[in-house]
């Protein structure tokens, strides 16, 4: 452990910074929740359920596949940490915008108000897409493979621990009691910019270990060669790869549990808040249980956790259909339907401490932002996932899509055990 520690002469340091970073950004997001305030913030413009899927088809298209030039690009690059900052700079600010809009504009032209927030979604997702493979490249020189999974599971607990009082403050400010639309997600909005602001602050502070580049060309045909080269020779590659498309299957009904928890169930606005609170709930789990599993025995047995959680989610909305039929106590009800939403908080969380780390740990140390950006690259072939599930919603019924889900994950799941934990089998 010792010489493992030498060989990251900023780790110390840049914990403190990482850390800050994670927990501000986490904060930010939990003000515009994309399983919670987002679908509700939408479902106030409109009725389509198909507009309420684009949310995450465009949160998973904008944020992944703008990955793959990023990589090609910072290939060469000695130093990373600009090309986090610029774009975060370029794109954080949407929330600020949109906010202000909100107020300016009010409830008068709703077709308006959605064209600019998916448009302003997409600009932050890029941008933000962006920056990950390069904060990904900074995060693995700065933290050896071992400390990853506290210093994440730290992170999401921290984190996770402010997103508690955001999802009770989310629940006041979009609760009956609190401003009216869209004064009330004007106020989430610029809450979220305000966190974004502080998160970027942080990465300012960040010292950068430097790596001397892999020598050679980089033109273009080399690096697709390359990227072709990692799917045909690397088993573990692929097959991580096929679990998390399979898994992303899984969450074909994620972005509809809130507004089918409102508009099916009959649940009060302040769910809203309750939902994002459980989201947080489970985010605190996940960085105190998967973050220990993840240090202890590896991103393989977080990945086999997560698919199974994954499983979990449709099932959980499959028993709030049952209990309703059967004319269940609203408390009851609201406490499963309640479980969904930490299942969902452990779902989200485990990535970052399997999908994510289990790549880091296959790739060499000068290819990471190549096997990162492929990674999430191909994860983008899931990004039509939320519209396809909002066509089934309106061709079928929530059953169906709850079963589909459950079909995918469960699939997912059985090809998990498949997998061997990169730090004892190494690139195969």
């Amino acid at each position: 452990m010792k010489g493992s520690l030498e060989s990251y002469p900023y780790y110390r340091y840049n914990l403190i910074w990482l850390v800050i970073d994670f927990i501000a950004f986490g904060t930010a997001m939990a003000f515009v929740n994309v399983n919670t305030v987002l679908p509700s913030f939408v479902n106030e413009l409109t009725d389509s359920a198909l507009l309420v899927g684009l949310i995450s088809t465009l949160i998973s298209g904008s944020w992944l596949l703008p990955q793959l030039i990023a990589a090609n690009y910072l290939a060469d690059k000695p130093r990373k940490k600009f090309y986090i900052l610029l774009p975060a700079a370029l794109g954080r600010p949407v929330w600020w915008i949109l906010g202000g809009m909100l107020l300016v504009v009010g409830g008068r032209a709703p077709t308006l108000i959605l064209v600019a927030f998916f448009a302003g979604l997409m600009l932050f997702m890029g941008t933000d897409g962006l920056a990950a493979v390069a904060w990904f490249d900074v995060f693995s020189k700065s933290v050896p493979a071992e400390r990853r999974g506290r210093v994440v599971g730290a992170s999401q607990i921290a984190s996770g621990i402010a997103g508690v009082g955001v999802g009770w403050l989310v629940g006041r400010i979009l609760g009956t009691d609190g401003p009216p639309f869209p004064t009330n997600y004007a106020l989430l909005f610029f809450l979220c910019g305000f966190s974004l602001l502080v998160s970027w602050l942080a990465l300012n502070f960040l010292r950068e270990p430097v790596l001397k580049p892999a020598s050679g060309p980089k033109e273009e045909g080399n690096f697709l060669r390359r990227l072709v080269g990692v799917l045909r020779t690397n088993r573990q590659f692929r097959q991580v790869t096929i679990v998390r498309l399979l898994f992303g299957l899984g969450g074909i009904a994620t972005p509809f549990y809130m507004v089918y928890g409102t508009n099916v169930l009959k649940l009060p606005p302040e769910t809203v808040g309750l939902a994002t609170s459980a989201q947080v709930l489970g985010g605190i789990l996940a960085g105190v249980g998967l973050g220990y599993i993840q240090e202890r025995w590896g991103s393989r047995l977080v990945i086999l956790c997560s698919t199974a959680l994954g499983l979990g989610m449709p099932l959980l909305a499959l028993l709030t259909q049952v209990l309703a039929l059967q004319g269940a106590a609203l408390s009851l009800l609201i406490a499963v339907y309640a479980s969904i939403f930490v299942t969902v908080g452990l779902v989200n969380s485990s990535i970052m401490l399997g999908f994510i780390n289990f790549v880091m740990e296959l790739a060499p140390p000068h290819d990471n932002p190549t096997y990162m950006g492929l990674s999430n690259a191909l994860t983008g072939l899931l990004l039509l996932n939320p519209v396809v599930g909002g066509w089934i919603l309106e061709v079928t019924s929530y059953t169906v899509l709850f079963a589909l889900a459950a079909a995918g994950a469960g699939l997912g799941l059985a090809l998990a055990f498949g997998l061997r934990e990169p730090r004892q089998a190494g690139n195969e």
